[in-house]
């Protein structure tokens, strides 16, 4: 794993999520990836309770059907600010992130901003996520 590689990773994340293409986003993470949405405080305590908690790419697959078939809200459009990657050790990262929502005609607003911290693995198809436990603010 190199700088370069994770970099890349995390832009084609966040042009998945902006482009609403959930299954590009899926396919970055291995089969049995965990994904993990936790507020700042509990991470730092060490708590273990998360907003979203999706173990394997099977609880991938139902989120990303719940979210488009039985969620209803107003046209909205994300961008996702990923910065640069800190590389922890060899399969380690921590990555700030924010994200911005615009709803309809009305002014963009931060969504969510924090921190991912990834356990990443080398894969026939190239770098890919085997944990993401996303850390908001």
């Amino acid at each position: 794993m190199n700088l370069q590689e994770v970099i890349a990773l995390n832009a084609r994340y966040g042009d998945a999520l902006d482009r609403f293409d959930l299954n590009a986003w899926k396919a970055l993470f291995t089969i049995d990836a965990v994904y993990r949405a936790q507020a700042r405080e509990n991470f730092d305590r060490g708590l273990p309770l998360a907003l979203i908690y999706l173990d394997g790419q099977a609880m991938m697959a139902d989120r990303i059907t719940g979210i488009e078939k039985t969620l209803v809200f107003s046209p909205r459009f994300t961008r996702h600010v990923i910065g640069l990657p800190l590389i922890v050790n060899e399969t380690s990262a921590r990555t700030p992130f924010f994200v911005i929502q615009t709803v309809g005609a009305s002014a963009p607003e931060i969504l969510a901003t924090g921190c991912y911290h990834d356990t990443l693995v080398e894969t026939v198809d190239g770098l890919r996520i085997a944990a993401r436990n996303t850390v908001y603010d």
